[in-house]
């Protein structure tokens, strides 16, 4: 099938572009999140994890799409993965508990998406036990919901980053970068240049703001570098994602936001000079 017929099928009408641009609004999204506090920053990574419900499931033994509802097990897992990110004391314990000694982090950390994912599974495993039998596709309906989550779940380091020392800057310039990679990787005759160019004002950004922090410069501009590398990494993992293009725009529009999500955390540490 065409490319032109596939965007044809889309019910969005959606064209090459349009994921592309989705991603920016996710990150402009982000922006003005991050202006607002890092509880606005987690909602809107929420959204962003929301929307990979979207994606349809893939087709089983009877060559029907397997029912694989996604959106219950990701907002679960998501809202647990920001709430303990947010709040890690959570899980610490009461006090003087051995819990208290052994299990204490401090705020800003992605300690919250080690525990999601179990949630995640669990979630999404009792929504495949409400399903009546015969359960044929049951082993493909649950790798299809814990793939998709545990995409959705790597975008919580931009909540971690929120919360971090120079969270508003990091969250701010790490948006920006991404959005730029993104825009320049669907430049596809003149990808490479593009990507470059890209990746160097991503440097260039996060120089500034290392030495805004008092930070390494060379370790920031490397920082962004990473930051814009992980989300041309989600942009092609999203490309290559199946089904067809109409109806994979949830994942190539927020595969680079997931992808850039630990990545962000990271840079938020470095330009912080920690």
């Amino acid at each position: 099938m065409s490319r032109i017929r596939e965007e044809a099928r889309s019910p969005l009408g959606l064209t090459s572009i349009a994921p592309s641009v989705m991603t920016c609004l996710v990150a402009g999204l982000l922006v003005l999140a991050a202006l607002a506090g890092p509880f606005a920053v987690a909602a809107a990574v929420l959204v962003a994890q929301l929307t990979l419900a979207a994606v349809p499931s893939p087709t089983g033994i009877s060559r029907t799409p397997v029912r694989a509802p996604k959106a219950a097990p990701i907002a679960v897992a998501g809202i647990v993965a920001s709430l303990v990110t947010l709040a890690p004391a959570l899980v610490v314990g009461a006090d003087g508990t051995r819990a208290t000694a052994s299990a204490d982090v401090a705020s800003g950390s992605l300690v919250g998406v080690g525990l999601a994912l179990p949630v995640l599974v669990l979630t999404a495993l009792f929504g495949q036990l409400r399903r009546p039998a015969p359960r044929p596709d049951v082993v493909l309906a649950l790798g299809e919901v814990v793939v998709t989550g545990t995409i959705a779940l790597l975008a919580t380091g931009w909540v971690a980053a929120a919360i971090s020392p120079v969270g508003r800057p990091a969250v701010i310039v790490a948006a920006v970068v991404t959005a730029v990679v993104v825009l320049a990787d669907r430049a596809e005759r003149i990808r490479p240049l593009a990507l470059v160019w890209a990746l160097a004002l991503g440097a260039l950004t996060g120089i500034v703001l290392a030495a805004l922090e008092d930070a390494n410069s060379v370790v920031g501009g490397v920082a962004a570098v990473a930051i814009g590398g992980a989300a041309a990494l989600g942009g092609a993992v999203g490309r290559r994602w199946r089904p067809l293009p109409p109806n994979r725009w949830a994942v190539e529009a927020v595969a680079p936001i997931a992808f850039a999500g630990p990545v962000v955390f990271i840079a938020s540490l470095l330009w912080a000079g920690l």
